[in-house]
């Protein structure tokens, strides 16, 4: 086992973000920390795993989810030097794209508003308790935590950037008594689901991103119970064709994009995967108010690549961001 291995399950363990009879319950979740190639082969996971041991050692119960920004600890649980640090440790796991989060009064004013989104698809989330959830591409965590407020048996999230995963494990340091939630290490192709089957998926900002759409639907559907729910958020163009993006070139700045469907070929292509009620409930525009360059992510953002009257640098217009919700047949 490489020292890489060891480090971030041991992390985990040694700090207690997880009781004993959670790591047992789902001791094959855990297990992606060990066997996720693309994780423990990561060059910066050594540093990452000492930027998260600097974090100031605090012990508080306060975690608030129920607002804009999710708040972990008390502004008066920390001295001056002790949030000064914190700071400057949070700030080298930079980029921070989703939140916003506060901890102990430090607010790490991310990229993303992210609850402007959360906002939008709160109302379509099934009224069940005790469900289970899987939040593909989840990045941070950030919905994992507004995903509390359903009363979840288990909300997991799926994503396959490493420094995300630190973001995630930097916030659980300071909120171990949640045990609902879990952010692993694995694109949402290679994970296993034959221990684990969901009642909820949520998909969003991934399709555009997906080279086989087709596929990454299909997939969805794998991991899903009949009858579950899917809610599906992505980039549409209002034209009666798809875009296709062209290897090499770009959309909104972006290069890993494929194709941008249209509302009725989102459709289709659920129904053709074997969803039904399939509905578009809901479109907006990204302003520069929900998305934006800050001190906690100083690279180029949505300004920088949308034109204010809605056109891309590269000329498209008339797109949204378009939420679908659709059940597993």
């Amino acid at each position: 086992m490489g020292i890489s291995k060891i480090n971030t399950l041991s992390y985990i363990k040694d700090k207690g973000l997880y009781s004993e009879l959670t790591f047992q319950k789902y001791n094959y979740l855990f297990n992606y920390f060990q066997t996720d190639v693309n994780f423990i082969s990561h060059g910066n996971l050594s540093n990452w795993i000492d930027i998260l041991s600097c974090l100031p050692s605090i012990e508080t119960s306060h975690v608030n989810f129920s607002n804009g920004a999710i708040r972990i600890g008390h502004p008066s649980e920390i001295g001056l030097h002790g949030k000064k640090i914190l700071e400057e440790k949070l700030l080298e796991l930079s980029p921070w794209r989703k939140g916003p989060f506060i901890l102990f009064g430090t607010e790490i004013d991310s990229e993303w508003r992210s609850y402007k989104k959360w906002n939008r698809i709160k109302p379509f989330l099934p009224l069940d308790k005790g469900i289970r959830i899987c939040d593909i591409g989840c990045s941070n965590g950030y919905y994992l935590y507004k995903l509390l407020e359903t009363d979840p048996e288990i909300a997991i999230g799926v994503e396959k950037t490493p420094l995300y995963i630190m973001q995630f494990l930097a916030t659980k340091i300071y909120a171990k008594k949640i045990q609902e939630i879990l952010v692993i290490p694995s694109s949402v192709e290679n994970f296993q689901q034959e221990k684990i089957d969901f009642d909820l998926v949520l998909s969003m900002g991934v399709l555009y991103h997906s080279k086989a759409p087709e596929a990454h639907i299909e997939t969805i559907k794998k991991i899903l119970k009949k009858n579950g729910s899917l809610i599906l958020e992505t980039i549409i163009t209002n034209n009666t064709k798809n875009i296709y993006v062209k290897k090499g070139q770009s959309f909104a700045g972006m290069k890993n994009i494929s194709i941008i469907f249209n509302e009725k070929n989102v459709i289709h292509l659920l129904k053709s995967c074997g969803f039904k009620n399939i509905e578009c409930v809901n479109k907006s525009i990204t302003d520069y108010e929900e998305q934006r360059s800050t001190k906690w992510m100083k690279g180029k953002s949505l300004k920088d690549f949308i034109y204010p009257n809605g056109t891309t640098i590269e000329g498209h217009s008339d797109f949204y961001r378009a939420i679908f919700i659709a059940r597993k047949k």
